[in-house]
């Protein structure tokens, strides 16, 4: 379409000039240059998503300016007004095909080596692939070779239920696989699909959590994710309830604080580093906390790790094994499970409420799964725990939400993501996607502030139990195939911008030159 428009404003602009020079000629060059640049973007785009034959493929771009050829020597003879060809217009045709035609072939070699170098698939079918699905939302040929290069990995599934008697009324899922890496690819989606799912099959509102996990563990087919959502109904079916709980504590460390909550034998731990920023926290540093926790307080027996995901700038990075910040992490949330584990115990009341808002779309923060609330009431307090589907939250908003939580009456709050993928790469943001908050705060705190309203219409006593399984075989990107591939592309950029542009602009500067001279 822009080839087009570009062909047409270039045409207009010919015709301007020779009414005004009382000139004739410049309507037919500046006609020639809109098709050099009109094919060039043909060329470039048809390559992009056509997996046929590269031949094929500058055919298809070439067909528009062979229909424009063909007409502007029929034309003329039945409208000497129009403009006509210059005597050696073949000559110029033929260098506006080929040069940019022998560009579009060498960017995409170029660009390609990197992939086919490091992981063995072909390059242009990864570009094509990230193309359909860019343009044309067609996430199955990238899921495809994503799952070509796939590190099968075992991760945790963990849920939080609550019962009414034997009648399950709310379940929340503690998700370990990634819900990544963009748009709809692979388990960017996960949450909201959890979500769907306990609602349709069980018949009860769901929360999803975000465990501790990377991008190492973003899976690269929704086709497994049948393997997700049928431990989830095991978990449903065999976890048992306890009707006292103890929190959700509060503890403060230095970077970390954490809310302790004791159901059982066992502990939900969610931590927040705001106002401090932090991306992921990564899986073994969230089996390091659990062990650590279990060595020192051995009456623990499950222990299920939250990372809130709710603070977050451009230079928040995730906390690995063997980082500074990941001893500090461990002794932070097993020093605060020590501190609570003997606080009393009581009856637990809960309600939740989910709002779906019809004003906040995923290009503005938020995915399908909404804004969820949870109140949590025991005879100490009452906390608001609010689940947004979506990644991460902008500085200072988390705190907006807490304090407007506490006007409504609330003891306390906490405000997680599920860190939803599906936010990613669907809009412009210097981070590649838009925290919570940053787009339309005033109307996502009028949604929270609804939800926690109706949540509390539903407070009811209930019984609590943490259910803990694993995912087996997922097909994940893993640590290898995650950081190779963003290697690659990173270098795969840096090349496009190199050859693309110093190519791209020589490939004009002669474009022009011929489309004037010859």
């Amino acid at each position: 379409m822009f080839g087009f428009i570009i062909w047409y404003v270039l045409s207009i602009i010919g015709v301007a000039i020779d009414a005004v020079l009382s000139t004739q000629g410049y309507d037919m060059k500046f006609l020639m240059l809109g098709a050099s640049i009109a094919y060039f973007m043909f060329a470039f785009i048809i390559h992009s998503l056509s997996a046929h034959s590269i031949y094929r493929h500058f055919v298809a771009a070439l067909t528009p300016i062979g229909i424009w050829l063909l007409l502007e020597n029929y034309l003329p003879s039945i409208n000497p007004a129009l403009p006509t060809l210059g005597t050696y217009w073949y000559v110029t045709t033929i260098l506006i095909i080929v040069i940019p035609s022998l560009v579009v072939q060498y960017i995409y070699r170029a660009v390609s080596v990197p992939f086919e170098r490091d992981l063995g698939i072909n390059g242009p079918d990864v570009l094509r692939a990230f193309g359909y699905d860019l343009l044309a939302d067609n996430p199955e040929p990238l899921e495809t070779i994503l799952t070509e290069i796939a590190t099968l990995q075992s991760v945790p599934m963990e849920i939080l239920l609550f019962k009414e008697s034997d009648r399950i009324v709310a379940c929340g899922v503690i998700e370990y696989i990634h819900p990544g890496p963009f748009r709809d690819i692979g388990s960017s989606g996960l949450p909201s699909a959890i979500m769907k799912h306990i609602q349709d099959k069980h018949g009860v509102p769901a929360f999803v959590l975000h465990g501790s996990c990377t991008h190492h563990q973003n899976l690269t087919t929704k086709k497994d994710y049948p393997k997700a959502l049928d431990e989830i109904d095991r978990l449903i079916k065999e976890t048992q309830t306890y009707p006292t709980v103890s929190g959700p504590h509060w503890t403060e460390g230095d970077k970390f604080k954490t809310w302790t909550m004791f159901v059982g034998s066992d502990v939900l731990t969610i931590s927040t580093s705001a106002p401090d920023f932090t991306d992921d926290i990564g899986l073994e540093v969230g089996y390091d906390t659990a062990n650590m926790i279990r060595k020192q307080t051995p009456d623990i027996r499950g222990v299920s790790i939250v990372d809130a995901h709710n603070c977050i700038n451009d230079d928040a990075v995730s906390i690995m094994k063997g980082d500074p910040e990941a001893s500090e992490y461990v002794g932070t949330i097993s020093a605060a499970v020590l501190t609570t584990i003997n606080e009393k115990r009581s009856q637990l009341e809960m309600g939740m409420y989910t709002v779906h808002p019809d004003n906040i779309t995923c290009k503005e923060g938020i995915g399908p799964g909404g804004v969820s609330v949870v109140i949590l009431k025991t005879v100490g307090q009452e906390m608001a725990l609010v689940s947004v589907d979506g990644n991460n939250v902008q500085p200072g908003f988390r705190e907006e939400v807490i304090s407007i939580l506490k006007t409504q009456g609330f003891d306390n709050a906490e405000i997680t993501t599920t860190d939803t993928h599906v936010v990613n790469a669907v809009s412009s943001s210097s981070k590649g996607y838009p925290p919570v908050g940053s787009n339309k705060p005033e109307e996502t705190l009028e949604h929270i502030g609804i939800a926690a309203t109706k949540a509390r219409e539903l407070v009811k006593p209930v019984s609590a139990g943490l259910g803990y399984g694993k995912v087996e075989d997922i097909r994940t990107f893993g640590e290898k195939g995650f950081d190779i591939l963003t290697q690659d592309v990173a270098e795969a950029a840096g090349v496009a911008k190199r050859v693309g542009l110093r190519l791209g602009g020589i490939a004009f500067l002669a474009l022009t030159l011929i489309s004037f001279l010859i």
